[in-house]
């Protein structure tokens, strides 16, 4: 049996609960509202961003909050802070990264489709193993969770994460927010 001693990371996938109010929300956004100028971050990437308030979104992301609590089967307060919508024209991506500041990072996913970029985990542990290492552990550095639209993801902040280029017409929209845990009851 193998054991795995630590349990740092993690994610987990549902259907969104409300993902008609969810998606209505995320769409009514418009292009014409994309300010990637007002993030520090992303210059390594290509995507546009739509800048979000909070308090926007907060209702109706409970829900979803409510079964990752039941999923991990604690209560806790937390603290959300501004969400951004993505919007993946043909060709662009987000480079490896993660929410180090943070505690719990999220992704609802509007849509997908043929030839849509794919949300991946990526092991900031690779450089700890040797060749022969990886091959007696079949191991791979990347990971793509089974993602559908209407999907949530919550998964740790600290886990570098990615999106494959994006090659359909398309634009492929996603919500993204953190949280910090304030409590656990």
């Amino acid at each position: 049996m193998i054991i795995t001693p630590f349990t740092s990371d993690f994610y987990t996938i549902f259907p969104a609960p409300n993902v008609e109010e969810l998606t209505e929300f995320c769409n009514k956004k418009s292009k014409s509202e994309v300010r990637n100028d007002l993030f520090s971050w992303g210059k390594l990437c290509k995507v546009d961003r739509v800048p979000l308030l909070w308090e926007e979104v907060i209702d109706l992301y409970k829900p979803s909050m409510e079964i990752l609590s039941q999923q991990l089967n604690k209560s806790f307060q937390y603290t959300m802070f501004n969400p951004w919508l993505n919007l993946y024209k043909k060709n662009y991506y987000q480079e490896i990264h993660d929410h180090h500041e943070h505690d719990i990072s999220s992704v609802f996913f509007v849509n997908d489709g043929v030839d849509f970029s794919k949300f991946f985990f990526y092991d900031r542990h690779i450089l700890n193993f040797s060749e022969t290492y990886e091959e007696l552990m079949s191991y791979k550095n990347t990971f793509e969770p089974d993602i559908k639209k209407g999907d949530i993801i919550f998964f740790s902040s600290n886990l570098l994460h990615g999106v494959t280029t994006h090659q359909s017409d398309e634009i492929r929209k996603t919500l993204s927010l953190n949280f910090n845990i304030d409590e656990v009851a």
